[in-house]
């Protein structure tokens, strides 16, 4: 397993920092994980379509019935503008997170948990999907140097063992194409959520941190909840009064995609985020927030810009 590159040169600017996940964890599990191999991926990858090329990349296998993640490390040989993803995510795929990374692990593939994640989110990846293209005049800069952690949360449902290679291809931009630089958060009820048997709505509220005074622009969406889910609403909640729906839409476990916005919505470091998500639980038990697909998840993904590591302080 390795990581997986094909990267061309363009100019320099920087991307924002910030802090979404504690890198801590990241490094404790991964040193007794399984070692990167020099195992070729590219006989695996698809092959990219006109106008992407392979971002990264790593292989895996899963034994019948197993759920894990695989950790992706890669540094960025030369500048790069970005102004597209597309998913590389084969069956047994659940998503993706893309983060950016200033811990010490080497470039590679190994084993690692849901907790092992970079600095600030860039991108990530639900079942089915598709392109993702940034507006115009927004996107990414990754400075040449810069490293990259992909974590991978893969599920086999099947009972023969299954392989594969996920990863991420990206559109290429040129410096001047881009003006707005673009960081994603998520806004959601986390350790506190719990899904009753039948139909039932949980909703969280969250805070922006961690960021300056002046707004951000939101442009697009996502949603992540896992088999249960049925429909997610989003709001801005404004501190002088008035709420923005930002999505309200069905939630398909199988088709998770980001939609851009009509418009981009301002939001203030005094708004809140509220997300409400709809269940259906039938199995004849309570579930619980997990990081598993039978476990449950409740998000709204938020792209906005200027990248400025921004978080989310949370409560249900």
């Amino acid at each position: 397993m390795r990581a997986s590159w094909g990267f061309v040169l363009a100019a320099v600017v920087a991307c924002g920092g910030g802090s979404n996940s504690d890198e801590s964890t990241d490094e404790s599990t991964d040193e007794s994980a399984d070692e990167a191999t020099d195992e070729s991926t590219d006989d695996l990858v698809p092959d990219a379509p006109a106008g992407f090329q392979e971002l990264m990349s790593g292989s895996w296998e899963l034994a019948a019935g197993e759920e894990a993640y695989f950790c992706v490390y890669a540094t960025v040989p030369a500048d790069l503008y970005v102004k597209g993803f597309r998913p590389i995510g084969p069956p047994g795929t659940h998503h993706t997170v893309m983060t950016l990374y200033t811990g010490s692990m080497p470039d590679g593939t190994r084993r690692c948990s849901v907790a092992s994640n970079g600095t600030t989110m860039i991108y990530g990846s639900g079942v089915g999907a598709p392109d993702f293209k940034f507006p115009d005049g927004v996107g990414l800069h990754l400075p040449a140097g810069t490293r990259l952690l992909l974590n991978l949360h893969l599920y086999n449902a099947g009972d023969t063992p299954l392989t594969g290679t996920s990863g991420a291809l990206y559109e290429e931009a040129q410096a001047s194409e881009i003006t707005n630089f673009a960081e994603l958060v998520l806004a959601g009820p986390t350790l506190g959520l719990t899904v009753p048997t039948g139909l039932s709505t949980q909703t969280g509220h969250c805070r922006m941190s961690n960021v300056a005074d002046e707004p951000v622009q939101v442009f697009a969406l996502s949603q992540h909840m896992h088999k249960l889910g049925r429909h997610l609403k989003t709001v801005v909640e404004h501190q002088g009064g008035g709420e923005t729906v930002l999505q309200d839409i069905p939630y398909d476990f199988e088709e998770q995609a980001f939609h851009l916005l009509d418009s981009h919505v301002q939001l203030l470091p005094t708004d809140t985020i509220r997300t409400e998500c709809t269940y259906e639980n039938n199995t004849g038990r309570t579930i619980t927030f997990g990081e598993s697909s039978d476990d449950e998840m409740c998000f709204s993904d938020l792209f906005y810009y200027p990248a400025q590591g921004a978080s989310f302080t949370c409560s249900n």
